[in-house]
């Protein structure tokens, strides 16, 4: 018994979705159809998939391209294979909107996710290169460093780094930044409201401290989001960089077509 569909019905839908004498090899094409599935919901989390040597018989081919779709989809995260039990797709991934300016705190609780957000360090600093250019120093290059880890059901999911304006600390000491949003404290002490953003989404690996805070390997992919906020004035207050374990995050990127723009 497998949950959400029947094998028979589960291994049908698949067999329609593989064409043995395609140019494209038989893995992707297996692969392709199991994230089909679980994209148009029929493959539901928790879902336990055909063993591999059933499906290679249902689908008409040989074992090894199962082996490797089943391989693939698990080092993508889409799936989890457990020794004696079997392949199950794993639980849905989180949506960052990645075009709104909220936290992460908020991001996730519209989720229905209650995410635990520990704080490594509140620290003032001399600002890097990187961050002076990001921030437009052109003085004194004092920053205020905050750096938080987010944890989803005892896994850490997110290394978050935020860098300010060192004067931007002052009336801060009594927040509690693993609970509440560093937007809505800089609001309420500061007046500033967080009104653009310009971000930089790519791949990147872990080092060796990343790494060990993330619980990977260090080398381990990793999804990178960094970028300059703006407040209403259109001043740069904010340098961010976030690590997100690529298994746990997809992102959502809306488009909309601005009143001036034609």
């Amino acid at each position: 018994m497998v949950c959400g569909v029947t094998a028979v019905t589960m291994e049908q839908r698949l067999a329609a979705e593989v064409r043995r004498h395609s140019p494209t090899p038989l893995h992707h094409q297996i692969k392709v159809a199991v994230l089909q599935g679980i994209e148009q919901g029929w493959l539901r989390p928790g879902t336990q998939l055909p063993r591999e040597r059933r499906l290679a018989e249902a689908l008409g081919v040989s074992l090894a391209p199962v082996r490797q779709a089943m391989l693939d989809l698990t080092k993508e995260g889409y799936v989890d294979r457990t020794r004696g039990k079997g392949t199950f797709v794993r639980e849905r991934k989180l949506i960052e909107k990645i075009q709104i300016l909220g936290s992460f705190h908020g991001s996730m609780r519209q989720q229905g996710l209650d995410p635990v957000v520990r704080v490594l360090s509140s620290t003032i600093e001399r600002a890097s290169d990187q961050v002076a250019e990001a921030l437009q120093f052109s003085g004194r290059r004092r920053v205020w460093s905050l750096r938080r880890l987010a944890i989803l059901e005892d896994i850490p999911v997110a290394l978050l780094s935020a860098w300010l304006p060192a004067s931007y600390q002052k009336g801060m000491s009594s927040r509690d930044f693993g609970e509440g949003s560093l937007y809505e404290a800089l609001a309420e002490v500061h007046g500033v409201e967080m009104t653009s953003a310009d971000n930089l989404v790519e791949v990147g690996r872990a080092g060796l401290d990343d790494a060990d805070l993330l619980q990977l390997t260090p080398g381990s992919p990793l999804l990178e989001v960094s970028g300059v906020t703006r407040d209403q004035r259109e001043q740069p207050v904010e340098y961010s960089r976030v690590l997100y374990r690529p298994e746990h995050f997809r992102f959502a990127i809306e488009s909309r077509r601005g009143e001036n723009n034609h």
